[in-house]
């Protein structure tokens, strides 16, 4: 059912779900609840909740950025699918690729995907540090997600080398992100990228703050990142 929340930020902003797109929805959300006991895909339990803490809170993507049509988009540490699955629900244009280092939660999102009959869209199951470094996915996105991942720090030597130069990453992140922003100041430096702006807000009837990271990648990645598997949460930039 779609939270009534979710309903009225979407007439705010001037969107609309179609049926189809609130039927995935829906479906997705059982999914998750469905298999969360075994996987620990989240520490909600409640269909309403996850419609308001996490398809809402993915969708803000689109207010803090214009993503153009048949963007292609890699959606690191996806876990769950969040934000990944509902950003290609919301916008069937887009080419999405889910990285999941876990392989029975990898396995949960390529089922996923077929269950829903889902196109253009597919799981990696290997490690971003792995990924970054293969041919086939290094700077060759337009903009890489991360949500619930790590410090920002970690976050850009996981997400920066496999977007193009002019591509951007948006970290979801909360009230620390200044901080984290902070401590990050090296790892930009380092990979080439900058931080364009941090859009803020809070997800309806009061709820959680939010500040979604919006980094920018000027220059071509240095073969050194990202480091091997590990090291980057170990040593952060």
């Amino acid at each position: 059912m779609e939270d009534k929340g979710l309903g009225l930020f979407l007439e705010e902003q001037g969107w609309k779900l179609s049926g189809r797109q609130l039927q995935l929805l829906s479906a997705y959300a059982r999914l998750l609840l469905k298999r969360n006991r075994e996987l620990n895909l989240t520490a909600v339990t409640e269909e309403q909740e996850v419609w308001r803490k996490h398809f809402l809170d993915s969708l803000l993507l689109f207010v803090a950025l214009e993503v153009p049509p048949g963007a292609r988009v890699v959606d690191v540490g996806s876990g769950g699918g969040l934000p990944g699955m509902v950003l290609k629900i919301y916008r069937p244009d887009l080419e999405v690729t889910l990285v999941e280092g876990t392989r029975k939660k990898a396995e949960f999102l390529s089922a996923a995907i077929r269950e829903l009959g889902l196109e253009g869209i597919r799981c990696v199951w290997a490690r971003a540090e792995v990924v970054g470094r293969q041919e086939e996915f290094r700077e060759r996105f337009d903009l890489a997600t991360a949500r619930a991942v790590a410090d920002l720090a970690v976050v850009l030597e996981y997400c920066v080398p496999l977007v193009r130069v002019g591509g951007r990453v948006v970290a979801y992140k909360g009230p620390r992100a200044d901080e984290e922003i902070e401590g990050a100041a090296r790892a930009l430096a380092m990979l080439g990228a900058e931080v364009e702006r941090v859009w803020q807000g809070r997800l309806p009837g009061g709820g959680e703050e939010r500040r979604l990271v919006v980094v920018v990648k000027r220059a071509g990645t240095d073969p050194r990142w990202p480091r091997r598997p590990g090291i980057p949460e170990k040593r952060p930039l």
